[in-house]
């Protein structure tokens, strides 16, 4: 029991911070119709998120989102007219889960830990995704660490 109350204070500096997300973007002109935009979003200082939109006389031709933890690539997102494709990267300490609507349309993706903690997420509104909150990351982090209590606190009592 003490090493695991130990563990909680550890990450009590962990859960109160709330790292601040920033976005750098450049947009390049390809011709007068085409250009890219490349946005990156940082979280605590470190790559999160690199969304890469290209567009010719207003329209979408593509979209990529390439997703990271702690400086790992984890995966990308890629979409086009007729199409979208999700990939995950080979040999990570991660995973990636997808959540899609009725119809198939992304609504958030979530990076965690192989058994299942989630590090970070990402929400998707018209086929683009932008990172969560950290707060909002932590609080769940409080829930599965407040679940895991009560399933130690049972198996406890049970032995």
């Amino acid at each position: 029991m003490r090493a695991f109350i130990l563990f909680l204070l550890s990450c009590v500096s962990v859960l109160g911070a709330d790292g601040d997300i920033q976005v750098y973007t450049t947009a390049t002109t390809i011709t007068k119709t085409a250009s890219v935009v490349q946005e990156v979003y940082t979280r605590d200082g470190q790559t999160n998120l690199v969304r890469r939109t290209d567009t010719e006389a207003g329209v979408v031709r593509f979209r990529i989102h390439q997703f990271y933890h702690a400086g790992t690539a984890v995966g990308q997102y890629v979409a086009v007219p007729q199409g979208s494709s999700f990939t995950t990267e080979a040999g990570t300490p991660y995973r990636m889960s997808l959540e899609c609507d009725a119809s198939r349309n992304p609504q958030s993706l979530i990076i965690g830990t192989k058994d299942v903690l989630m590090l970070d997420r990402f929400t998707c509104t018209n086929g683009v995704f932008s990172p969560v909150q950290s707060s909002l990351i932590h609080t769940n982090l409080v829930r599965e660490l407040q679940r895991a209590m009560e399933v130690w606190r049972k198996h406890s009592k049970q032995q």
